[in-house]
């Protein structure tokens, strides 16, 4: 009996490619999908000799020493990987091989992954575990990208600080799904909102549970998305049946808030795509990234995971992080000539990425600093996203990465006057509140509805 293991051409939205078992044992010869993904990089074949002494060659799993979190779910495969063939070792065991039929391996795939009975351990069940561990089972099983992951984990930490909070008001609080309700979500989200001011009362919190930097004041949208995460995990947990109490049904999320988006002409693209940066080449380049950004219309976050695997047929495809575990769904953009042109300027086959990025934040700095340079600095009404309140700003003051994002929309839906069509290029959802802001930035378009009255 022999088993290989195989990289298939199924890749999931975080670019892990997916195993496969191939078994062979007599005339028996079957292959089946382990639902089991890794990074490619983390594979490697290696030469052995096999019982008959022939030389070949097999893959294996290749762990760093390096404790990433890449690293850390390659870890969690293997062992799955292991366990996975002892338990159809001791299935092959306890039947006569000739027993075996069509479809044998993937149905005991099937029940390794999803067992019908427990062992009987009662320190493994899942109602015993306490609400972070849970928390930390629903993260080491959902699949999502390294950044969603890490702001999960930023909310694990608000959620840990607030349960210290709690108890220093009243010894003995924990957290629990049994006490959790609408009111407990309330008291969470008051908790989120006042953060900033309550670590200054309490500093020991923050000692216990710190951050990079100290939480700052936090706005009803960013509350609310931290409302988003809590409900995914409480949803996860039900669907698993840890748990049956889902405050959610009783608790709304409030709707997020938007002002009117702005964004940059067409007239001023050009203006800032061939503004003469040549003295300041490392500005030039973040200038051409940002340019490009506003021709695909993406988030930053996929715009840096972009690849050239992802040009196909003369367009961007990606799915987009943010919708990838809800309703993943390829968006398509056509490359136009602008973007082309980034593309070749700084093509490079040593570079993983598609265009040669910097920190985030780093970025979102040299965006202000090319408008700046471009002379792009006309003012814009902005809402304050803490008070609520109407601002007016310069321009290159409040841009930023998601500009391209509303850049492109706003434009194309300038032109177009089709949702449909325009989210067919964004991403955006069907209903999206978000993109509900567009239908009300165009002077000329009231013009011409009011001019379609004209007798």
């Amino acid at each position: 009996m022999a088993y290989e293991i195989s990289i298939s051409k199924k890749v999931d939205n975080t670019g892990r490619s997916e195993l496969s078992l191939r078994l062979r044992v007599g005339k028996i010869d079957q292959q089946a999908s382990t639902h089991l993904f890794v990074n490619p990089q983390h594979v490697r074949w290696e030469n052995y000799v096999s019982s008959k002494g022939r030389k070949s060659k097999r893959l294996v799993l290749k762990i760093s020493r390096l404790k990433t979190d890449e690293v850390q779910h390659t870890e969690h495969v293997k062992k799955q990987l292991d366990d996975m063939l002892e338990f159809i070792d001791n299935k092959m065991q306890q039947i006569n091989v000739k027993a075996i039929g069509k479809g044998w391996l993937a149905q005991q795939i099937e029940e390794f992954l999803n067992p019908t009975e427990t062992d009987g351990n009662e320190e493994d069940k899942p109602k015993q575990m306490s609400f972070f561990e849970l928390f930390d089972l629903f993260l080491e099983k959902r699949e999502i990208s390294k950044n969603k992951r890490n702001q999960y984990k930023v909310f694990r930490r608000i959620v840990q600080r607030y349960e210290l909070y709690r108890q220093l008001l009243g010894p003995g609080f924990k957290l629990s799904f049994d006490t959790l309700d609408e009111n407990g979500i309330e008291e969470l989200g008051d908790y989120i909102k006042n953060e900033h001011k309550l670590l200054d009362k309490f500093p020991s919190i923050i000692e216990t549970v710190s951050e990079s930097r100290k939480p700052s004041e936090r706005g009803q949208n960013t509350i609310n998305s931290y409302y988003k995460m809590l409900r995914a995990f409480v949803r996860w947990a039900i669907d698993k049946e840890y748990v049956t109490n889902n405050p959610f049904r009783k608790f709304k999320i409030p709707k997020d808030i938007y002002g009117t988006p702005y964004f940059l002409s067409l007239e001023e693209l050009k203006t800032l795509e061939t503004f003469d940066l040549s003295k300041r080449p490392a500005l030039a380049v973040q200038r051409d990234i940002f340019v490009f950004q506003c021709c695909i219309g993406c988030r930053v976050s996929d715009l840096r995971a972009l690849t050239n695997a992802n040009i196909v047929n003369n367009e961007i495809h990606y799915i987009a992080h943010k919708t990838k575990d809800g309703n993943p769904q390829t968006i398509k953009v056509p490359i136009n000539k602008t973007a082309k042109a980034i593309i070749a300027r700084y093509a490079d086959s040593k570079r993983k990425s598609l265009l040669p990025f910097i920190s985030d934040q780093k970025y979102n700095d040299a965006i202000k600093e090319a408008f700046k340079q471009a002379g792009l600095t006309r003012n814009v009404v902005v809402r304050n996203s803490l008070t609520g309140e109407q601002e007016i700003h310069p321009l290159n003051e409040v841009a930023s990465s998601h500009m391209a994002r509303r850049t492109l929309t706003g434009n194309l839906f300038k032109i177009y006057k089709d949702q449909s069509l325009v989210s067919s290029i964004t991403g955006h959802a069907p209903n999206s509140s978000a993109f509900a802001r567009y239908r009300d930035i165009d002077e000329d378009m009231r013009r011409e509805m009011v001019s379609a009255l004209d007798l």
